[in-house]
């Protein structure tokens, strides 16, 4: 644990000012501050997020165009196909908008592509198939901006195509009768950072207001959008989208929406998950909720996801989440078989200490666990990294990104010598011939090399540094209200010098992997926990008392049942 401590300069005056207008602590306000909202109305409205902070659907770009398609599609009872992608952004999308328009008296049913068989988005086999089964419509979700040549097959086989979509668009924009992506400039939507769910939430807030009689949306379309919200939540999470701005507010609401009302399928997943429903943060996406329903893709049929998330049959919503979670304990073993390889290869890589990217290849791999495994990269080596699974000739390949390393800007630099690329600045996936992967390593490199040494140094950025007594129950609270936590909106973290451990360390877990000990600054003592540290910390502090500065997320222990005050932490620094 040998990373840097980043710590803002406080701005006391502006930190007092803030709280005062606030009526919040003065830790809570320089907080806010760390987070760009350095005026009270800003930050109020961070605090306290409202639906009516979203913007009106009408703003997106063709929103109109695809509206008036869909009212076609109801007049003239036609067959609609919504055509998803296999993450949990693509299949939540993919049974919101099904549920939706079902309500809404569509004759419609969906397909999500096979993760290998197919890849990502639209295909021209697929279409073929719709033209027999008499599709009339397509509407893509969360894919198809880029799909120029898929869509002017359809439009040859006899089928209009809507996109709906959140990708950073390329040279070429697919030919559709409407292409509904925030991405695309030059509209009046303000908000780009819609997750893929979260531009379908809007393309049916914008069918319910046309399908509905008065000028107010109807009780029923009113009803199912505000449950929804929780599939957005589910969808916006998983994607790894800014938790800011419009997305700050549907994941908040989400979560309510989630532990409120989820569906049969949805607690059923939560139950495997042991995921308590009364109150869902988005930790339990991330980590619970996520991992399970991409574990369809990754391991089976990403249909799977989209059939537990539009049932009503709890025997069927049972089986499915069954289902889900013996294919993610099989996507685990796998991912940490390929982990251990890959990290054994960076390991061995002659020039490493020279390099700034990783990108490694080989051909046992499973081209749907290659992601998780380069964010499991990341995070030990701090540098931007590729993956690739080789079949057959052809790498299927996954990158994520350091903060400050825009992915998707680099690699569409190298556009030209891959077969598909798609993504955004923190993660892209990826076709390329293996005679071109060493040019990728190099260009990747070159990127990196261009950049400041100083964002591929492990570091923490801290929000402040408190003593132990500055801690209470009521700034947990204050701090709460930053939730939800994510991209772009991390947990606050602190720290505080200067500390004695007091007692013996106690292992944690079934496999003894957590840690938990007691700390004091002589004025106050609480206990801490540090989850996955109990190997590299329980040796070294099992002698007795030390000195020690910790840097830690402060939480109310609300698992054991306690409700007690304990430290987190994310980092330690121990004294002779």
């Amino acid at each position: 644990m040998s990373a840097r401590w980043l710590l803002p300069t406080p701005d006391t005056e502006l930190g007092d000012s803030l709280a005062r207008q606030l009526g919040v602590s003065r830790l809570t306000a320089q907080v806010l501050i760390n987070r760009g909202l350095k005026d009270a109305d800003s930050a109020r409205a961070f605090l306290n997020p409202q639906l009516n902070d979203l913007a009106d659907p009408d703003l997106l770009p063709d929103i109109g165009a695809a509206v008036e398609r869909m009212f076609a599609a109801a007049r003239n009872k036609e067959k609609v196909l919504i055509y998803g992608d296999y993450d949990v952004d693509g299949t939540s999308a993919t049974a919101l908008l099904v549920r939706f328009l079902r309500l809404a008296g569509l004759d419609v049913d969906y397909y999500v592509p096979h993760r290998i068989q197919e890849g990502y988005g639209l295909n021209i086999a697929a279409i073929e198939e719709f033209k027999q089964r008499g599709v009339d419509l397509i509407i893509t979700v969360d894919c198809g901006v880029g799909s120029v040549a898929e869509c002017e097959h359809a439009r040859a086989a006899g089928i209009d195509v809507i996109v709906t979509d959140h990708h950073e668009p390329g040279e070429q924009v697919a030919s559709a009768c409407a292409v509904v992506d925030p991405k695309l400039t030059g509209h009046l939507h303000l908000f780009r950072e819609l997750s893929g769910v979260g531009v379908a939430f809007k393309v049916a807030w914008a069918v319910a207001k046309r399908f509905s009689t008065g000028q107010k949306i109807s009780e029923e379309f009113r009803g199912f959008l505000l449950n929804s919200l929780g599939l957005v939540a589910l969808g916006t999470v998983a994607d790894v989208v800014p938790l800011l701005g419009e997305n700050r507010v549907l994941v908040r609401y989400g979560l309510k929406a989630l532990s409120s009302s989820a569906g049969p399928g949805l607690r059923a997943l939560m139950d495997r998950a042991r995921i308590r429903h009364g109150r869902l943060s988005s930790v339990d996406i991330a980590f619970g909720l996520g991992p399970r329903l991409n574990a369809a893709g990754r391991m089976a049929d990403a249909a799977l996801a989209v059939d537990l998330m539009i049932t009503d049959d709890g025997a069927v919503a049972q089986e499915i989440a069954e289902t889900l979670e013996r294919h993610n304990v099989d996507r685990q073993k796998l991912q940490n078989d390929i982990f251990q390889h890959a990290r054994e290869m960076v390991l061995q890589q002659a020039d490493f200490d020279g390099s700034r990217a990783i990108v490694l290849a080989h051909d046992s791999w499973h081209p749907d666990v290659v992601g998780i495994v380069a964010s499991k990269l990341v995070d030990e080596f701090n540098r931007p990294t590729a993956l690739i699974a080789i079949e057959g000739g052809v790498g299927r390949g996954s990158a994520r990104s350091v903060q400050g390393f825009n992915l998707f800007d680099v690699l569409d630099g190298f556009r030209d010598r891959m077969n598909s690329f798609g993504g955004h600045a923190a993660a892209a996936g990826f076709q390329i011939t293996t005679e071109n992967i060493p040019g990728l390593r190099e260009h990747l490199d070159r990127a990196a090399k261009e950049l400041a040494p100083e964002l591929f140094q492990p570091a923490i950025q801290v929000d402040a540094e408190v003593e132990l007594d500055d801690l209470s129950e009521r700034l947990i609270s204050e701090l709460e209200l930053l939730a939800p936590h994510g991209q772009a909106n991390r947990r606050p973290l602190f720290v505080a010098r200067g500390l004695r451990i007091a007692g013996k360390p106690k292992l944690m877990g079934m496999k003894g992997q957590h840690i938990s000990f007691y700390v004091s600054n002589g004025k106050a003592s609480l206990r801490v926990v540090g989850f996955g540290l109990g190997e590299e910390l329980y040796d070294r502090i099992i002698g007795g008392e030390r000195s020690c500065s910790v840097v830690f997320s402060p939480r109310i222990d609300t698992w054991s049942g306690s409700g007690v005050l304990e430290l987190q932490i994310k980092d330690i620094d121990l004294g002779p």
